[in-house]
């Protein structure tokens, strides 16, 4: 398989992660069959992105269930927007396009500035998807040329495109990059969010890797994609988040071109991959170990959110055998199994019906203050929260030795 960037043959595997069926899978019987796509990163020579050897296809992420969704970070936005207002040429007369459901916030921010032509690309009408499930995976898909030049020309061209979030799910990202510069005007701005892996790869946190995403961007990686197809940089911001900062480029629709890195920069870029994947066997190893002290002192372990990332921590470690159930109140979970490790989702009372002392965050680190401050009763009887993700102060990468 080439490059998903640049085309170039010269990819090379560093992480093998095994197997895994997809997250959003919850099952409805603890033995319900499964379908595993294989999860490999690798980096390429050329242009030092990090990226999945093999996408899953984006057919097989159409979850089976409507209601679930993805909250982005969103404390930027208010300066971002702001940023485009201040660019030259950009006024209330503007037109501005989204592309997903995840920009209706940022949508909403231009609005209140007193811009009314705006519109976003529908799933059902525009891209004529009838499945209600069907969301982001299938977006990208069809995110191509020929589909959002019609589209454009249905709702009139953007002089702000809005793409957040998206980019790094892309199957074709050539392809998905050629669909966003039909929508936009000659001279047109667009802004694009993707997460920066960089916090990740270096504190060896596995629970990057999502078999949804098929790009792992870091700020040099990111900033030369969009000039591929035909955007003039004009600003990238980098705006620090717990987990993954958040990286957010503004370009202007011009001529094609590459921004290639330096040899240097590349070599840089090629050195994150190869020493995550080193560390790989050795932080499982040290999980296994501090879950399994954890759990013969203080008993049963709870994981808290039944979301992708405590899948990830779960199945890619292989800690099933030592994590009791899934505490979530999201109604639909209710009585579920998480994909692949086949624990029980019940409610978060069930940590102090069953005497549970020690329950691992895998929630945003900015929600875990709010839910300890929801939890007094299982503080009470003696229970302790750590946190799956090695940036928050919670850490339970922190007991390892």
């Amino acid at each position: 398989m080439p490059c998903l960037v640049c085309n170039s043959h010269r990819l090379t595997p560093r992480l093998d992660l095994g197997a895994h069926p997809v997250s959003s899978f919850f099952l409805k019987a603890k033995d319900a069959p499964e379908t595993a796509y294989n999860v490999t990163l690798g980096d390429c020579a050329d242009c030092g992105t990090i990226q999945a050897m093999q996408p899953v296809p984006h057919h097989a992420l159409v979850p089976p269930y409507d209601w679930l969704f993805a909250r982005e970070p969103e404390e930027h936005l208010d300066e971002t927007v702001e940023n485009i207002v201040a660019l030259p040429g950009v006024t209330t007369d503007c037109v501005v396009g989204a592309l997903t459901y995840k920009d209706d916030t940022t949508v909403d921010r231009f609005r209140r500035k007193g811009f009314t032509k705006t519109w976003r690309v529908s799933v059902r009408g525009d891209l004529g998807v009838d499945n209600p499930a069907a969301n982001i995976e299938t977006v990208q898909k069809l995110t191509t040329a020929e589909r959002m030049t019609a589209i454009a020309a249905r709702h009139g061209a953007a002089d702000i495109l809005i793409v957040r979030h998206i980019l790094e799910h892309a199957e074709d990202v050539q392809g998905f990059l050629a669909g966003l510069a039909a929508m936009v005007k000659p001279g047109g701005i667009i802004m694009v969010e993707v997460p920066d892996c960089t916090t990740s790869l270096k504190l060896n946190d596995y629970c990057m890797v999502w078999e949804e995403h098929s790009l792992y961007l870091t700020p040099k990686t990111f900033m030369g994609l969009l000039a591929r197809a035909g955007f003039e940089p004009i600003r990238t911001d980098i705006y620090p988040l717990p987990f993954e900062n958040s990286l957010v480029q503004l370009a202007r629709r011009g001529t094609p071109q590459t921004a290639p890195l330096t040899p240097a920069e590349v070599a840089a870029e090629l050195t994150l991959l190869p020493a995550y994947a080193e560390a790989f066997p050795a932080r499982t190893a040290g999980l296994r170990a501090a879950l399994t002290k954890l759990r013969a002192e203080k008993g049963p372990i709870a994981l808290f959110g039944a979301g992708h990332l405590a899948c990830h921590f779960v199945n890619f470690h292989g800690l099933a055998d030592l994590i009791d159930f899934v505490a979530d109140d999201t109604p639909q979970k209710q009585n579920l199994y998480l994909a692949g490790a086949r624990l029980p989702i019940l409610p978060s009372g069930e940590m102090v019906a069953r005497g549970v002392k020690t329950c691992l965050f895998a929630l945003s680190i900015n929600n875990e203050n709010n839910v300890v401050a929801r939890n007094q009763a299982f503080l009470d009887q003696g229970g302790t929260f750590y946190s799956i993700f090695a940036a928050s102060p919670r850490s339970v990468h922190a007991l390892i030795g």
